[in-house]
């Protein structure tokens, strides 16, 4: 009797321990979560201050909507999409989202987390498109991003089935690398702002608030570390590796960029942001020094990239290819190189593959955007608002109200 009592006592505590530990990890989730989820806000700044008066409202318009889109999409289609093309897991989660008591407290979890980095994938977009496309162009290409594009390509990658293997510790590739490069493919295929280039020669074209995008990429740096951390999905695996490596990262950038550009303050708060995408990859596996290196590489291209995509004629508003593109896959391929044991690194990781697949974001992401563009185009009778409706911003054609009515 009295063996029997204790067998059944141990069991009672392994259950509590287990249950505490699965509590634990929901909480863990759903705090790195609304850290993510506070990157809509940094976004919304950050693209806010980078375009003129006229056209802030229409800003905040799409971050808002990217948001609501996202979380719809995800709920119906992309969540499963992301982990299963079959047409029998996706009309099973139908089934259980009807049915409260069909999923788990940790089911939800996971779908919330992933929900905000969706969501981040989707507005990266939204930077680089600025004050010319038409709202209900850019509201249906929300949609496909986050019901189809980037479900299938998380599906496809190290995070999904794996068809693709590669190291990607939070989204250098998946998240940011497809992000810019599909508002490159998005961006070619909806041309330049009017007045953005005379005679073939690039005309600046100012943003209304400096200070309000150094504040976003504050906002989206604070975001990061749920970004980065909740990348660990349970409490037990949190490293502090992950911790010191995006912090040092993010130094890093911001330094590379204030060299690169002789102290542009604009360019400098990018480059927090771009050092922080460039560690996404590998954060979990490169030292603290390899991090700072990264950071600073991406930091450094940053401006170097901006001119150099301006002078192809193309009119990328935010920054966003060189901020999220191409400092994504800088970072994805130098975890081949600084995750090496003889570079400090834990190992694990292969240069050819972080290079195939930084080929292959590329091409996916550029294909995608202007396809989709193309496609979303002749669906709205044009991607751009008219000539007239350009000048007269976007605040007051697109949604009837300015951001400064006091200005007006």
């Amino acid at each position: 009797m009295a063996i029997t009592e204790i067998a059944g006592g141990t069991t009672n505590i392994a259950q509590g321990l287990a249950s505490l530990a699965s509590a634990g990890d929901v909480m863990f989730l759903v705090f790195a979560g609304v850290l993510v989820f506070t990157m809509q806000l940094g976004f919304a700044l950050l693209e806010g201050g980078q375009v003129r008066e006229k056209n802030v409202n229409n800003v905040m318009m799409k971050n808002m909507s990217d948001w609501m889109i996202a979380g719809i999409s995800w709920l119906f289609v992309g969540y499963v999409l992301s982990t299963s093309l079959n047409i029998g897991d996706l009309v099973a989660w139908w089934g259980n989202i009807m049915n409260t008591s069909s999923l788990s407290n940790l089911d939800l979890a996971n779908w919330f987390f992933g929900l905000t980095f969706a969501g981040a994938a989707s507005t990266i977009v939204s930077g680089g498109v600025a004050e010319r496309i038409k709202f209900s162009s850019y509201i249906l290409i929300a949609i496909v991003i986050t019901a189809l594009i980037y479900p299938i390509w998380v599906h496809i990658s190290p995070w999904g089935a794996g068809l693709l293997n590669y190291a990607d510790y939070a989204g250098s590739y998946v998240v940011h690398g497809l992000g810019g490069f599909l508002a490159l493919g998005l961006v070619m295929a909806l041309g330049p702002r009017a007045g953005r280039f005379v005679n073939g020669k690039p005309i600046t074209i100012a943003g209304h608030n400096i200070p309000m995008a150094t504040i976003g990429a504050f906002v989206l740096a604070i975001g990061w570390y749920g970004f980065n951390v909740g990348s660990a999905f349970a409490v037990a695996d949190i490293s502090g590796i992950v911790i010191a490596t995006t912090t040092v990262a993010m130094a890093g950038g911001g330094i590379g960029a204030l060299l690169a550009s002789k102290n542009d303050v604009l360019f400098t708060a990018n480059g927090i942001v771009a050092g922080l995408v460039a560690i996404c990859a590998g954060t979990n596996v490169v030292s603290p020094v390899g991090a700072l290196i990264i950071g600073l590489l991406a930091g450094i291209q940053l401006p170097f990239m901006y001119k150099l995509i301006e002078k192809l004629g193309i009119d990328d508003v935010c920054g966003v290819v060189p901020v999220h593109g191409t400092a994504g896959i800088l970072g994805g391929v130098l975890t081949g190189v600084f995750g090496l044991t003889a570079l400090g690194g834990l190992g694990g990781v292969s240069l050819i593959d972080q290079v195939v697949a930084a080929i292959i974001t590329v091409i996916f992401g550029i294909g995608g955007g202007y396809g989709l563009g193309k496609l979303v185009g002749a669906f709205t009778k044009g991607l751009r608002v008219t000539d007239n409706e350009e000048l007269v911003g976007l605040d007051i054609s697109e949604h009837k109200l300015p951001a400064y009515p006091g200005k007006q």
